[in-house]
C-alpha cells in the first residue's frame, strides 16, 4: 500500500501542476520583488535631477545679480546674499542629498562633494566679498570678476553631477528590464510545459471520460475509456467504467421510479393549479352564486368527487343558511345537502367524522378566517372510494380560500355601510349648524314680525310718536332682518352645495388652496397673498379638507363683511403642529359683524375640534385675524 501510495504521488497531476504554477508564482514574485527593490532604491532620482538642474538656474542667476545694474550698490549686495543663501538651501535640500550614496568612492558622491567644495570654498567666498565689500566699488567689482570668471567652470561641474544622476538612474532601469525579460522567458517556458503537460495528461483524458460520459448520458452503457492510469484522471476513469455496469443494472429500477414521481408531480401540479384558479376567481369584489357555483364544479371535476356543498351560515351575512352545490348526479345532490352540520354545531377537526349516504363517504371542513365562521365545506367522494391523503391538505387550503374572500367581501361591505353612514353623519351635521340655525332665526324673526304687526294693529290710532317707545321695533326693520336671514340662508345652502362638491384630488392641498385664492380674487377687490410652507402629503385626505373648508369660510367672511384691501394666507409647520394664520386689514369684529358671522364662525370652531386643534379669533381696532393650530395624524388616517 505504501509503495502504491508512493507510485500515485510520484504520477499525480495535481503535484506536478502545482509545481509548475508555484515555479510561475516564483518567477512572478521573483519579477515583482525586483520591481520593488529597485523602483525603491531608484525613488527620488527624479528630483535629485531636477534639484541638481536648479543649481545650474540658481548659479546664473547670481551672476546675473552680479553684473546687474541696480540704482544702488547695496540694492544689488542685499539681492547677492539672498541668492547665495537660497543656493546653500538647494545643495543641501533633501531632495537632493537624499540620492547620494554614502559611499565616497561611488562617482555620484564625488561629483557632488566636488560641486559642494567648489561652491563654499570658490563661488560663495567671491560672492560673499561683493557683498562684504560694503561702500568700496572696487572690493566689490573685484569679487563680481571672481564669481563671473569661474561660473561657467562651475556649471560645467554641475553638469557632471546631474549626467551621473541621470546615468544611475538609467543603469537601475536597464538592470531591472534584464531582469524582467530573464523571469519573463522563464516564466514563457515553464508555461509551455505546462501547456504539454496539460494536453497529453488532463485534456486527452479528459475528452475521453467527456465522451464516455455523453454515451452513458445517453443511456449506451457500453461505453469504456482506455485512461485508467495511476494518476487521479487514471483512477477517474476506471471508477467511471466500474459506474457504467452499475448503472446498466439500476437504470430499470430508476424508469419505475420516475415513473412514480412524475405521478406525484402530476397531481401536485393539477393542486396548484386547481388553488390558483380558485385564488383568481375568488379576487372579484362580489361573490356571486354563479361565480361560487363555478369554483366548486371546478374543485368536483378536478379531485374527481361524487358531490362539494358549500354551506353559509355566517349570523352576520345576509346569505346565512344558503347552500350552494355541485354533484354528478341528484342522488348525491340530495346526500350532500342533507347536512346537519349546516344546521348544527361546526366541526373543530378539519373533517368530520366518517359518514355515508348510499355508499358515498362524506368530510367537512369549516370555512373560518380570522376567527370567524362563514359556514361548511362538504364533499362526498365516489362510492367505495377511500379519501387519498392528498385530498385532505388541499380541500383545506381551498376552505381557506373560500373563508378570505367571503371576510373580504363581508369587509368591503362592512367599509361601505360605515362610510354611508360617515357622509350622512357629515350632511346631518352641516345642515344642523347652517340651514336649520338659519331657519330658526327666520322663525323667531317671523313670530316677532307677527307680534309687531298685531301691536301697530292694536295701536292704529296712537300717535306715531308712542310707536317710538314700544318694546318691539318697527315690522319694517324686522323684514329687513328676515330678507338678510333669507339671504344668509341661501348663501349657506350654496356654500354647503360647495362644500358637498368639494374634492382634493391628486394635485393636493397646495394647488387646491390656489384655485381657491384665485377664485376669491376673482369674486372682489381683496388682494389676498397666500404662502404654503407645509410639506406636501403631510396631512390626510380628511385633514386637507377641513384646512380647506376653513380657509374658504374665513375668505368669505372676509370678502363680504371685512371690507378689507388685503388678505393673507399663512401655513406652516411649528415643531410636531400645522399652523394657519388669516389675516386682514379690515374693520375688524365688531358686535353687529359678530353676530352676522356667528354661524360662520362655529362652524370653523367645530372644524378645528374635529382636527384636534384649537382655533382663535382676533381683532384689535381694525382688522381680524383667524389662527388654527392642531397635529396632524398622517397619510390614510381618517381625521
Amino acid at each position: 500500500m505504501a509503495e502504491q501510495r508512493d507510485q500515485q504521488t510520484s504520477h499525480s497531476i495535481l503535484i506536478t501542476v502545482g509545481v509548475l504554477m508555484a515555479g510561475v508564482v516564483l518567477l512572478g514574485i521573483t519579477g515583482m520583488v525586483s520591481s520593488i527593490v529597485i523602483a525603491q532604491i531608484n525613488q527620488g532620482m527624479a528630483a535629485a535631477v531636477n534639484q541638481s538642474g536648479t543649481l545650474r538656474m540658481q548659479s546664473y542667476r547670481i551672476g546675473v545679480a552680479l553684473a546687474s545694474e541696480a540704482p544702488t550698490l547695496e540694492e544689488r549686495q542685499a539681492q547677492v546674499l539672498s541668492l547665495v543663501e537660497e543656493y546653500a538651501e538647494r545643495l543641501a535640500s533633501p531632495r537632493l542629498t537624499a540620492a547620494i550614496p554614502t559611499l565616497a568612492s561611488d562617482p555620484v558622491s564625488l561629483a557632488y562633494e566636488r560641486v559642494r567644495w567648489r561652491w563654499t570654498h570658490e563661488m560663495r567666498r567671491a560672492a560673499l566679498r561683493f557683498v562684504e565689500a560694503g561702500a568700496d566699488s572696487a572690493a566689490a567689482s573685484a569679487g563680481r570678476q571672481a564669481y563671473l570668471g569661474q561660473v561657467d567652470d562651475f556649471v560645467d561641474d554641475i553638469h557632471t553631477l546631474v549626467r551621473v544622476l541621470e546615468d544611475r538612474s538609467e543603469h537601475r532601469i536597464l538592470l531591472l528590464r534584464w531582469i524582467q525579460g530573464v523571469v519573463l522567458a522563464l516564466t514563457l517556458a515553464v508555461v509551455a510545459v505546462t501547456m504539454i503537460l496539460v494536453q497529453r495528461r488532463i485534456v486527452r483524458p479528459i475528452a475521453e471520460l467527456v465522451s464516455c460520459a455523453d454515451r452513458t448520458r445517453r443511456g449506451d452503457f457500453s461505453g469504456r475509456t482506455r485512461f485508467t492510469g495511476t494518476d487521479e484522471l487514471g483512477r477517474v476513469g476506471a471508477a467511471l467504467n466500474l459506474m457504467t455496469q452499475g448503472l446498466s443494472q439500476i437504470y430499470g429500477e430508476l424508469e419505475e421510479r420516475v415513473a412514480d414521481k412524475t405521478l406525484d408531480l402530476a397531481r401536485s401540479n393539477r393542486s396548484l393549479t386547481l388553488l390558483y384558479r380558485t385564488s383568481r376567481a375568488l379576487e372579484t369584489s362580489h361573490l356571486t352564486d354563479e361565480l361560487l357555483q363555478k369554483v366548486l364544479d371546478d374543485v368536483r371535476s378536478q379531485l374527481g368527487l361524487a358531490a362539494v356543498a358549500l354551506c353559509l351560515r355566517d349570523p352576520d351575512s345576509l346569505r346565512s343558511g344558503d347552500c350552494i352545490s355541485a354533484s354528478q348526479s341528484d342522488a348525491a345532490d340530495a346526500a350532500i345537502r342533507a347536512c346537519s352540520l349546516c344546521t348544527g354545531p361546526e366541526p373543530d377537526s378539519g373533517a368530520s367524522p366518517d359518514s355515508f349516504a348510499n355508499g358515498e363517504r362524506i368530510a367537512s371542513f369549516p370555512v373560518r378566517d380570522q376567527g370567524r365562521s362563514f359556514g361548511t365545506l362538504r364533499v362526498a367522494f365516489r362510492p367505495h372510494k377511500a379519501p387519498e391523503t392528498w385530498q385532505q391538505p388541499l380541500l383545506e387550503s381551498l376552505a381557506a380560500h373560500l373563508a378570505t374572500a367571503l371576510n373580504l367581501m363581508s369587509r368591503m361591505h362592512e367599509g361601505r355601510r360605515l362610510a354611508l353612514h360617515e357622509e350622512r353623519s357629515i350632511l346631518a351635521r352641516e345642515l344642523h349648524d347652517s340651514l336649520a340655525q338659519s331657519l330658526s332665526y327666520l322663525k323667531i324673526q317671523a313670530a316677532r314680525l307677527d307680534a309687531a304687526l298685531r301691536e301697530a294693529g292694536d295701536r292704529a290710532d296712537s300717535e306715531r310718536g308712542a310707536s317710538a317707545d314700544s318694546a318691539l321695533p318697527p315690522p319694517a326693520v324686522i323684514l329687513s332682518e328676515i330678507r338678510e336671514g333669507i339671504s344668509s340662508a341661501y348663501r349657506q345652502l350654496r356654500e354647503l352645495l360647495t362644500t358637498f362638491r368639494l374634492r382634493i384630488v391628486g394635485q393636493g392641498l397646495a394647488n387646491a388652496l390656489a384655485e381657491t385664492v384665485q377664485e376669491f380674487r376673482e369674486r372682489s377687490d381683496v388682494e389676498i397673498s397666500f404662502d404654503d410652507q407645509v410639506p406636501s402629503g403631510l396631512l390626510s385626505p380628511n385633514e386637507e379638507v377641513h384646512v380647506m373648508q376653513i380657509i374658504r369660510e374665513a375668505l368669505s367672511n372676509v370678502v363680504r363683511h371685512a371690507e378689507a384691501r388685503r388678505c393673507t394666507i399663512r401655513l406652516e409647520t411649528d415643531a410636531d403642529r400645522i399652523r394657519v394664520s388669516i389675516a386682514d386689514d379690515g374693520k375688524g369684529l365688531g358686535a353687529k359683524a359678530a353676530g352676522r358671522g356667528h354661524y360662520g364662525m362655529t362652524i370653523m370652531r367645530e372644524r378645528a375640534l374635529t382636527l384636534g386643534g384649537s382655533l382663535d379669533i382676533e381683532s384689535a381696532g381694525s382688522g381680524a385675524s383667524v389662527h388654527l393650530s392642531f397635529r396632524p395624524r398622517g397619510r390614510g388616517v381618517d381625521a
